[in-house]
């Protein structure tokens, strides 16, 4: 008999249901509130480049710009990454062994 008979671990379609630990957890929490915490530059860009109005300052919107690619290259980067270790991370707790 396995132990997810014995402890009655048990799925509504009766599966057994993988381990987890903490740290599992946490490092998908850790993962989600560095997606959070690019809300609020991208909104910035998005402001940035939603304004219609903005005057006619050469100089200026070439300086914003630079810095609103120079925003969203790092975001893309970091995202990229971001997507990878999350790949990862979701096979390896698919393969986890179940209880």
């Amino acid at each position: 008999m396995d132990n997810s008979t014995k402890l009655g671990l048990k799925t509504e379609n009766n599966q057994p249901i993988k381990k987890l630990s903490h740290q599992d957890i946490y490092e998908l929490y850790d993962m989600l509130e560095q997606l959070k915490s690019w809300q609020e530059p991208l909104n910035l860009l998005g402001r940035f480049f939603g304004d219609m109005n903005r005057p006619v300052d050469k100089r200026k919107i070439a300086k914003e710009y630079y810095s609103c690619s120079q925003i969203f290259n790092i975001f893309n980067l970091e995202f990229a990454f971001s997507m990878q270790r999350m790949e990862t991370q979701i096979n390896e707790l698919r393969r986890r062994e179940k209880v």
